[in-house]
Formats: structure tokens, sequence, C-alpha cells
């Protein structure tokens, strides 16, 4: 699957997902760093805002990922 197709499925994926929750894409974007642009392109799509720097980003995904978890 190339990268554009796994963005188009996660943004598929994350569509329903209400904006107070974390996107599920978090998990994989975690679990694979060359996702982490990916994700703010997903995020992006859906309306949502991230930060620019990368840093905070990451952090971002990480604080998604506890979420998707305790969810």
């Amino acid at each position: 699957m190339t990268l554009a197709d796994r963005v188009q499925v996660l943004t598929l994926v994350d569509q329903s997902t209400p904006s107070d929750q974390a996107l599920l894409s978090s998990l994989v974007a975690a679990g694979d760093p060359d996702m982490t642009t990916s994700y703010r392109q997903i995020a992006g799509t859906l309306g949502l805002d991230m930060p620019p720097n990368h840093d905070d980003l990451r952090d971002i995904v990480e604080a998604d990922v506890q979420g998707v978890h305790h969810h």
C-alpha cells in the first residue's frame, strides 16, 4: 500500500470520529515515525488544527494514543 493509499484509508476511518475524541490514526502514527507528517495531513483534512512544530505534533500523537487506549 502506498503512503497516499494509507493516508486515504486512515482519513476514511477517522471521518466518523467525533472532534472531541482522539483519531484512531494516532495509533499508526505512533508506531511509524514516517506517518507523523501524514497524521498532520489526515487531521487537516478532517478540519483539525495541528501545530507546525514536529515535536509538538509528536506530543499530540502520544496524547491521542493515550486517549484511544482510555476510550
